[in-house]
């Protein structure tokens, strides 16, 4: 049986890092992940390997994918964690899934991954296009 933090692909040897603020959120990043992700407040500075991020209802979703694409390590990957259509409306989200998903793209990232985070929350995985990443080596 896999652990349940294994479909979220944790780099080996590299820092990870987990950012939100809802209850939700950071009680199922310690249930999942227990020590293996450090929860913090504001993203670090990058080149970061991997980092799950809980998106914001209010503010720009494109200015929150442009801070974290760019703070990604060129094979890192960004998990955006949002509510699943059924409870945005309680959870008081106003995006729809494609609302966040082109905000990604838009930002330069693609996605590659979707999966259940919680019951109530999913989670997109965003990459750094394999054309781009030569030109951003590290």
């Amino acid at each position: 049986m896999k652990a349940p933090w294994e479909k979220f692909l944790l780099p080996s040897g590299a820092p990870a890092y987990a950012s939100g603020r809802s209850a939700e959120f950071t009680r199922t990043i310690r249930e999942i992940f227990g020590p293996l992700v450090e929860r913090v407040a504001e993203v670090p500075d990058g080149p970061l390997s991997w980092l799950m991020a809980e998106v914001p209802a209010e503010g720009s979703l494109s200015a929150f994918f442009r801070r974290l694409s760019g703070a990604l390590d060129p094979r890192g990957s960004l998990w955006a964690v949002f509510p699943k259509k059924p409870f945005a409306e309680a959870l008081a989200f106003p995006y729809l899934w494609l609302d966040v998903q082109k905000a990604g793209l838009t930002s330069g990232l693609v996605d590659n991954k979707v999966a259940a985070f919680s019951p109530r929350l999913t989670a997109i995985r965003f990459v750094v296009p394999l054309a781009r990443r030569a030109g951003r080596a590290s």
